[in-house]
């Protein structure tokens, strides 16, 4: 959710700019070749920007967010970045200075993406010889798992051929240990922008702390997981079964309140995408800020067990506040009952919280914490 809301404000269009500017030749949009080469060339490019979002420190900083989940299914394949395109279309220039037009670049990258969505579960075997040329649930799990024999491996969208070529295969052994999916760090939080963020920021605590003016200055480009000396003990593999994964019990209760209200706010991004296209930028940041709060908030009451009625009231508070504002701004854009609206369920809403009882701290106390238990990956 966070990462299509902050792509309505970021659409860049730098693809078209530099097709438009820099490119050497210009492709016949119509003629089915320049489809299929620009299908292809996306593949290959893909391979090289997923690749290096592996290797990099700064790349994998973005791309991290993918591999955080700790289970493996198709909602996997939903948990997508929001800081990728700040870097992302530098891999893809060759594509429009060669002449690919932008809808054609668009259009192969959606259905690049539509085909890696089914590849993210468990319960599909291997696929007999379409292995030797497709990425397949099979050698995806072997990508997403953080087991030692299987790190860095597997990187193509829709062809493993890359992967074979440039020495990144490696094909799901099933005699070997049980796969454990998501970072050797793990997140361990369900705060969405932390999510996208804490890399980012311990790169530059590092950059702060360190006395070397090279690393400083580097570091950000350097291998993924490196740190500088002066401020981190040389990396080592840690143990990935030492742990549980990260699911704070909380009642039922809770459960069902908080997903009642994760669904108002799918349905309030599905209305933001779609009048976007029609609302002034001002009204679509300010909406992307306020959706993004909401969904620290929906992270909070299940992991935090303190304070949620404080939190709860803050949040219905604030979003009924966004919505008088915005109509003040923005006249017309949203109906004139909706904020108070807003401010009624929430009360309702933290009346329930309070009397039921579902709010009550529960006691969980995590497995020994594996925060400190591996490198900055």
């Amino acid at each position: 959710m966070l990462n299509v809301t902050t792509g309505v404000i970021f659409k860049l269009g730098i693809y078209t700019l530099i097709y438009n500017h820099a490119a050497l030749f210009s492709l016949d949009g119509n003629a089915l070749w320049v489809w299929a080469l620009g299908f292809v060339l996306q593949d290959f490019f893909y391979y090289w920007n997923h690749r290096k979002g592996h290797e990099i420190n700064l790349l994998w900083a973005a791309h991290s967010v993918h591999h955080q989940s700790e289970e493996y299914n198709l909602t996997t394949a939903l948990r997508q970045t929001s800081t990728g395109f700040l870097f992302s279309w530098v891999f893809y220039v060759p594509m429009a200075i060669l002449g690919t037009p932008p809808h054609i670049f668009l259009t192969v990258s959606l259905i690049n993406l539509l085909y890696q969505y089914w590849v993210h579960t468990r319960h599909i075997p291997k696929l007999g010889w379409f292995e030797l040329l497709f990425v397949t649930p099979s050698n995806h799990r072997v990508h997403h798992a953080k087991n030692r024999k299987y790190l860095d491996k597997n990187y193509g969208g829709v062809f493993i051929i890359w992967d074979r070529l440039f020495g990144t295969f490696a094909e799901e052994d099933e005699n070997y240990e049980s796969i454990r999916y998501g970072t050797l760090k793990p997140l361990r939080s369900w705060n969405p922008v932390w999510a996208n963020l804490h890399l980012y920021t311990a790169m530059f605590r590092d950059a702060v702390k360190t006395k070397s003016w090279k690393d400083k200055l580097t570091l950000w480009f350097r291998r993924t997981g490196y740190r500088p000396a002066d401020v981190s003990s040389p990396m080592k593999m840690p143990d990935i079964h030492a742990y549980e994964n990260y699911n704070p019990k909380t009642s039922l209760g809770l459960k069902a309140y908080s997903l009642i209200h994760f669904a108002i706010l799918v349905m309030a991004t599905t209305v933001l995408i779609a009048i976007s296209h029609n609302t002034p930028y001002g009204f679509n940041v300010l909406w992307t800020i306020v959706l993004a709060l909401n969904l620290i908030g929906i992270g909070w009451l299940l992991e935090k067990f303190t304070g949620l009625i404080v939190i709860e009231a803050i949040r219905f508070v604030l979003s009924g506040a966004t919505i008088f504002v915005s109509n003040g701004i923005w006249i017309g854009l949203i109906p004139d009952w909706t904020w108070q609206f807003v401010i009624v369920s929430g009360a309702i809403s933290v009346l329930v919280l309070q009397t039921s009882g579902i709010a009550k701290p529960s006691s969980y106390a995590l497995a020994p914490d594996a925060a400190e238990a591996g490198p900055n990956l």
